[in-house]
C-alpha cells in the first residue's frame, strides 16, 4: 500500500466544530460534525465519508467515533477497509482525527487589541435600539402581549433592509427558530406584516421548527447559519431554547454558549413568572447586552393592540426612551404604529422621572402637586427633581411659585426624532 505523503496530503476546512477534510489525490472526502467534549476531554463527533473513486464511488461510511481514541479510528478504518482495500484507512483516519482535534481544541486565534480603533466607523446597530451587532438581545413580557408579532416585525425589516417606526435597521438574513406554533401560522403572520408595510415580492426569511433545545441541536443550527449566510436568529422562546430547568445557571448558560458559538446577531423572545419578573435564573439577564420588557393594553373585541416596550438593560449604550407601538389589524394584514407611550395607557409603566417630564410638558406644577397625580410621596418626587435638576432635565422656576418645568421644550417633530436617541 503506497504510503507516499504526497498520496496522502489532505485539506482542511471549515469552523465552529463543522469540518470538511478532502484527500484529493485519493479522491475520498469527509464531513466531520456534532462534535462534543465531554468532562474527561474525550471529545465525540460524526464522521461521515464519501469517494469519487472508481472502486468505491458515492458513500463509504457514516457513523458517531471517539476522535480521541485509537481503538475507535481503528474500527472505523476496517470498515471503510470492506469498502474499499486500497486505501490505507488507517492513516486516513490518523489524520482526519488529530487535524480536527487541533483545529477544534486551537479554537479562536488571539488577536492583538491595540486601542487604536475608529470606533465612530464602526456598525454598532443591526436594529437600532433593539439589536446591537453579533450581540443578544432580550424581549420579555406576559404571554399574549404581542411579542411574537413584534419579533416577526423585526424579521420582516432586518429581511428587507427597511428602516421603520423610528427604528434604524440594517439588512440581514434572517433564521426564525420556533418553539411556540408552525410554519402555517408564522407563514400567514410575515404575509400580513408585509401587506401591512406595502412590500411586493417574497421574503427570504427562513424558519426551523425546533423540538429541543438549542445546545442539543446547535450542530444543525450551525450549519444552517453557515450555508445560508444567516446574520439574524430570533429564538421563539427562551424557555423553551433552555430546554432545562429555567432557575438553572448552568442550563441557561450553555444555552447562551451555544447561541454565542453562532456569531450573529439575535433577538430573545421571554415570558415573565407569575410575580411578573423575567422567568427563570437571572443569567438571562446577565448574559443578555439589550433588554426590554413588553406590556400591553387591549380593550375586549377590539381589532387594536397597544404596547410599550420599556427598556431595562443596556451595555455599551444608553437607556432608550421608552417606545409605544400600535398594532392594526384588518382581514389579511397587519399594520404597525409607532406611538408615544406617554400618549398612551401605558403611561404608568414609565420610569417616575419620564412620568414627571409627561406631566411637565402642560406645563409648570409644584412638587406637592406631581406627588398627588402620580400618586407618590413627596419625598420621592423631589428626589427625582432634585436629580433631574442636577442633569440639567428639570429647572426651578424663579418667580416664588415652587413650580418645576421641563428645561427644554420640544416640538412634536423634534419629539418625534428623539425616538431614536
Amino acid at each position: 500500500m503506497n504510503r507516499d505523503d504526497g498520496m496522502y496530503s489532505f485539506e482542511l476546512s471549515g469552523r465552529d466544530g463543522i469540518y470538511t477534510i478532502e484527500w484529493p489525490n485519493l479522491h475520498v472526502q469527509a464531513r466531520v460534525d456534532r462534535i462534543r467534549e465531554s468532562h474527561d476531554h474525550d471529545v465525540k463527533g460524526e464522521v461521515s465519508l464519501t469517494s469519487s473513486r472508481p472502486t468505491s464511488a458515492g458513500h463509504l461510511r457514516q457513523g458517531r467515533i471517539l476522535l480521541t481514541s485509537p481503538a475507535s479510528r481503528k474500527t472505523m478504518a476496517k470498515a471503510l477497509e470492506e469498502r474499499d482495500s486500497e486505501v490505507d484507512w488507517d492513516q486516513v483516519m490518523e489524520q482526519l482525527c488529530v487535524a480536527v482535534l487541533q483545529h477544534y481544541r486551537a479554537g479562536s486565534a488571539e488577536v492583538q487589541v491595540t486601542g487604536d480603533m475608529d470606533v465612530a466607523a464602526q456598525a454598532k446597530w443591526l436594529i437600532e435600539p433593539i439589536v446591537q451587532l453579533h450581540n443578544p438581545s432580550l424581549l420579555f413580557g406576559p404571554g399574549s402581549t404581542g411579542k411574537s408579532w413584534f419579533a416577526q416585525y423585526m424579521a420582516v425589516l432586518a429581511d428587507h433592509g427597511m428602516s421603520a417606526s423610528g427604528l434604524g435597521v440594517e439588512p440581514s438574513t434572517v433564521l426564525y427558530l420556533d418553539w411556540e406554533t408552525d410554519q402555517a401560522e408564522i407563514g400567514s403572520r410575515i404575509t400580513m406584516i408585509r401587506r401591512g408595510l406595502g412590500l411586493e415580492g417574497v421574503s427570504h426569511i427562513w424558519y426551523k421548527a425546533m423540538h429541543q433545545g438549542l445546545d442539543s441541536d446547535i450542530e444543525t443550527i450551525r450549519t444552517i447559519v453557515v450555508n445560508r449566510g444567516i446574520t439574524f436568529v430570533i429564538l421563539d422562546s427562551l424557555g423553551s431554547a433552555c430546554m432545562g430547568e429555567p432557575e438553572s445557571a448552568e442550563v441557561v448558560l450553555r444555552m447562551f454558549g451555544a447561541l454565542r458559538s453562532l456569531g450573529v446577531s439575535s433577538l430573545c423572545v421571554d415570558h415573565t413568572n407569575k410575580e411578573g419578573h423575567l422567568f427563570g435564573s437571572v443569567y438571562k439577564f446577565n448574559a443578555s447586552r439589550q433588554i426590554f420588557e413588553i406590556k400591553k393594553h387591549q380593550e375586549p373585541d377590539d381589532d387594536k393592540l397597544v404596547f410599550g416596550l420599556f427598556h431595562r438593560k443596556a451595555n455599551n449604550s444608553k437607556v432608550v426612551r421608552d417606545m409605544g407601538f400600535e398594532l392594526n389589524f384588518s382581514p389579511g394584514r397587519v399594520a404597525f404604529e409607532r406611538k408615544d407611550v406617554r400618549d398612551t395607557s401605558l403611561e404608568e409603566h414609565m420610569r417616575l422621572a419620564d412620568r414627571i417630564e409627561s406631566l411637565l410638558r402642560r406645563g409648570p406644577v409644584t412638587a406637592t402637586d406631581l406627588a398627588e397625580t402620580l400618586e407618590k410621596s413627596e419625598t420621592h418626587i423631589r428626589k427625582e427633581l432634585s436629580e433631574g435638576t442636577r442633569r440639567g432635565k428639570f429647572i426651578r422656576l424663579e418667580d416664588g411659585s415652587h413650580r418645576y418645568a421641563n428645561r427644554v421644550w420640544k416640538s412634536e417633530e423634534e419629539e418625534a426624532q428623539s425616538w431614536r436617541l
